[in-house]
């Protein structure tokens, strides 16, 4: 039986109105959204490119997980920076998720270093990424963070690209406090490298730049990221 004028009339308006409290709903959070994006982009970059005088790492093509994963660390304070802890406490779980998403699908053109290794100091970085060093019980960089560094989603970020003032620091703070790495793993690999170590295989995966497929959003073209 098909319902009467006035019912008809009475749906058309339920659903007119329901439409408008949908896009009434959705232009605050896109709003929000860019609000919670603009204090990153201060120093992550408009597209996720990083600053490496400052030890800002880039998170243009990061793995998306990888991304939320660190946000939700700042938040439960099982990562400590007092710049990120401030900016992350201050997003709902939804807003970390988006951010990460976001930076995920970014591409970001590649800043070369302003000091180039000695040909020593890279041959000892590219030893320690490919082969490791078995006299300090050392596994190879790239058993877990893939081949040249490009990475492993769901498993470990990618390296190449990242300045090498960002991956020293990074290294350093698993000596130190940091305690956000599964199994230990990066904590058991930092303690055994001295300075010499670290800046030599943080120079190398600078050196190498961002490779094709992190350009190109960050995901091989065959794999889609997670």
């Amino acid at each position: 039986m098909a319902p009467r004028p006035g019912l008809a009339m009475v749906f058309a308006l339920l659903a007119a109105m329901c439409c408008e409290l949908a896009v009434s709903a959705a232009a605050p959070s896109a709003a929000s959204d860019a609000a919670a994006a603009a204090p990153c982009a201060a120093c992550h970059g408009e597209h996720g490119e990083g600053m490496a005088a400052a030890h800002v790492p880039r998170l243009a093509g990061q793995a998306a997980d990888y991304l939320q994963k660190q946000l939700d660390n700042y938040t439960d304070g099982s990562r400590d920076s007092p710049t990120m802890t401030n900016f992350a406490k201050a997003l709902s779980e939804p807003q970390r998720a988006k951010l990460a998403v976001r930076y995920a699908a970014m591409s970001a053109a590649y800043l070369p270093e302003a000091t180039p290794l000695s040909a020593q100091a890279l041959a000892r970085g590219h030893q320690l990424a490919n082969q490791g060093d078995e006299t300090k019980r050392v596994q190879a960089c790239n058993g877990c963070h893939g081949p040249d560094g490009m990475g492993v989603p769901r498993a470990a970020p990618y390296m190449a690209g990242q300045s090498a003032e960002y991956l020293a620091g990074a290294l350093k703070a698993f000596q130190g406090t940091r305690k956000n790495d599964a199994g230990q793993l990066m904590r058991s690999v930092a303690q055994r490298l001295d300075d010499a170590d670290i800046a030599a295989v943080t120079g190398y995966f600078a050196s190498l730049g961002a490779s094709a497929w992190i350009i190109d959003k960050g995901q091989p073209l065959a794999t889609p990221l997670p």
